[in-house]
């Protein structure tokens, strides 16, 4: 059942991969062509050329460049600045006429400009942090964000290799099938030419020659539904490598170089687990050191902050707008200082802040004792599926040679005169479908194993 599933599937996403071929063909029309590749090849060039690793990795550098970010707030800051302005229409101010005339009423004011026609400054300023909490935690935060960012680029080249090796396993299944089928299309066309050269002597029937005609017509619409599977298998492959459909690529091993028996075995093997090789637990666990980072730093924020301080610059006010650049007319000022902040009351915001990091923190340990919980029952499902498919896998493999030793038995009978033409096609049919049943039980099996290395951590080991 799921071997039809899973044709199911990559009968779904048949649009997806042509619509995928049709958008790149336009925006990258080379040809890449991949000869005899691995499977180990095929997932390092699927993780090299995967755009959500891209994008992974891209978050990754993001995460690096914020650190930079964050250290750089802590080093000096230095800026330099000038302005001119000319005051076409000057600011005046009230002022008691007695001031402009002795001899002026008193109660009596005047209104008189107090700025220049021309303004100018320049200067430059640093400030230097002396002292912040919350700025140390800050850069322990950023680098437990790359952590974070890296651990999230761990799981998407599992997930580019998960799905890598399952699109590999059937396409290699599928074209082993195509061997056998020859060999039964060649057997069967024998045993037909053999059956007409008898009928045409008058030792069988026409009966027996049809019979056989079209079971051997079914072999070959079986190899062409094969063939057309094979297409499909190889088209889902290029799909998760992120090929382009117009690419070629061909597989550098067999079912026989790498040994699907031991790798099934070896799958089985008990081997020490840690939470910690799966990335979403470690995903889980740098998240909880930043949600425990964020109640450190909100509760730092209590505490004072202090800068140094430093300005230099010039000033002048000439009536002329021309001597706004004879600097024996610019007059100098500059200061030093010290700031300190005191936090002392903020309307209870931080209490809140505080509050909220908490219960984020809560949730992220709800959700790593949830995933736990989840990682046990992935793998105790995963080792007893593949208990199961290698179960099936023995008994589909003993009915293969069974099968095939019926065949081989009925078709010597039906030569030597004994046996009738109905029991040879009715062996070879039987042969074809336990052939079918073997490989399906193969194809589940190694997809159970893939499923069990997904959940002990060890796909890319």
């Amino acid at each position: 059942m799921r071997a039809f599933l899973t044709f199911g599937f990559i009968l779904s996403i048949l649009p997806l991969v042509v619509a995928q071929s049709a958008f790149s063909a336009g925006n990258n029309p080379e040809k890449v062509v991949l000869q005899n590749y691995t499977l180990a090849q095929c997932i390092e060039y699927a993780i090299n050329h995967s755009l959500s690793v891209a994008n992974s990795q891209a978050d990754l550098e993001i995460a690096k460049a914020q650190i930079g970010i964050t250290r750089a707030d802590g080093l000096p800051q230095i800026n330099a600045g000038s302005s001119m302005a000319h005051n076409y229409k000057l600011t005046v101010a009230f002022v008691p006429a007695q001031f402009v005339n002795p001899n002026a009423p008193a109660g009596e004011f005047v209104a008189l400009p107090f700025q220049p026609p021309f303004q100018g400054n320049a200067a430059v300023s640093a400030s230097q942090m002396i002292f912040d909490a919350t700025w140390f935690l800050g850069l322990r935060a950023a680098t437990v964000y790359a952590q974070l960012a890296e651990r999230n680029l761990t799981r998407s080249k599992v997930e580019i290799a998960e799905a890598v090796t399952k699109a590999y396993y059937g396409l290699l299944i599928a074209q082993e099938r195509m061997k056998l089928i020859d060999a039964n299309v060649q057997r069967v066309e024998a045993l037909l030419n053999e059956t007409k050269a008898m009928y045409a002597n008058g030792f069988v029937e026409k009966m027996d020659v049809d019979r056989l005609e079209v079971n051997f017509n079914n072999l070959k619409t079986e190899k062409q539904r094969v063939a057309r599977l094979i297409e499909m298998s190889k088209s889902f492959l290029k799909f998760q490598m992120g090929l382009q459909q117009t690419d070629e690529i061909t597989l550098g091993e067999t079912l026989q170089q790498i040994n699907p028996d031991a790798l099934l075995l070896q799958a089985q093997a008990q081997d020490s687990f840690d939470y910690r090789q799966r990335p979403e637990y470690s995903i889980l666990e740098t998240q909880r050191e930043l949600n425990i980072l964020a109640i450190k730093r909100d509760k730092l924020g209590y505490l004072p902050r202090l800068s140094a301080t430093f300005q230099y610059g010039g000033l002048t006010g000439p009536s002329n707008g021309s001597d706004l650049f004879k600097f024996s007319r610019w007059n100098g000022f500059g200061n030093v200082g010290i700031t300190l902040s005191i936090p002392i009351f903020d309307g209870m915001r931080r209490h809140y802040l505080i509050q909220r990091s908490r219960l984020e923190l809560i949730k992220t340990e709800n959700t790593m004792l949830n995933l736990r919980r989840s990682i046990d029952l992935e793998q105790q499902q995963a080792q007893t599926a593949l208990a199961n498919a290698l179960d099936n896998l023995n008994t589909q493999r003993k009915n293969m040679e069974l099968a095939a030793e019926v065949a081989r038995i009925s078709r010597i009978k039906y030569k030597e005169g004994v046996g009738s033409n109905l029991e040879v096609i009715n062996a070879e049919n039987d042969y074809k479908q336990a052939e079918t049943s073997y490989y399906n039980a193969l194809y589940e099996a190694l997809i159970a194993k893939v499923d069990l290395d997904k959940a002990k951590g060890r796909l890319l080991k």
